[in-house]
């Protein structure tokens, strides 16, 4: 899940305060140094990352769904407590937000460079009608594909909630981190998708200075 931190997109939310001191929580404390660990695991600050007590619910196609966590463009993941949440799902969820921060950030460079800018070059191959024709990689990610009401097809690095409501290109990407996490390298994925996920990557290793 991705959200503006400006509450003024899609998904709509609806919050409700915490209900205990996590410090008080030895599951709570024990999901939150598991977090911490996967989060260097995965090559990104710890910092960045944040185990919330905070229940957050999002309506999508007429539902109202609970989050599990959602990343922004400022840099942040904040994942929401579940007591029911295994170490597996904690970890896939966590690869799933910080692909969008990875994302972000690729987007953000992408869109301050001038039309022959290197990064324009480097994703040109990645046309709409490409990526349309995939289709998305899970269930989660078609659903964004069919809720995509923009008036042509969804580009990369634009817009997406603001241009057509969905977020079909963004969350396709992070479906795909989450399968190489959970199913490991070898998993059978669409080769564009997986192609597109690594010059994501390696771009923003570039802009890390990696």
């Amino acid at each position: 899940m991705t959200h503006d931190p400006d509450d003024t997109h899609w998904p709509a939310t609806a919050r409700t305060g915490a209900v205990a001191d996590p410090g008080l929580t030895p599951d709570f404390i024990e999901k939150n140094q598991k977090l911490q660990s996967l989060a260097r695991i995965f090559g990104h600050d710890p910092d960045c990352v944040t185990l919330s007590l905070e229940k957050k619910t999002f309506d999508y196609l007429g539902q109202r769904f609970t989050s599990e966590g959602e990343a922004t463009p400022d840099g942040r993941v904040t994942i929401y407590y579940d007591p029911q949440m295994s170490d597996a799902r904690l970890a896939c969820c966590l690869a799933h937000e910080l692909q969008h921060l990875r994302y972000f950030a690729v987007r953000h460079a992408f869109q301050a460079e001038p039309p022959e800018g290197p990064l324009r070059s480097r994703f040109a191959r990645f046309t709409p009608e490409l990526l349309a024709g995939q289709g998305g990689v899970s269930n989660y990610s078609n659903e964004h594909w069919d809720a995509w009401k923009g008036a042509g097809l969804p580009q990369l690095f634009s817009d997406e909630l603001g241009e057509g409501g969905s977020e079909p290109i963004n969350e396709t990407i992070a479906e795909v981190a989450k399968a190489l996490y959970n199913w490991g390298p070898d998993v059978r994925i669409n080769p564009i998708w997986r192609e597109l996920r690594e010059e994501i990557d390696a771009a923003y290793k570039t802009l890390a200075g990696e």
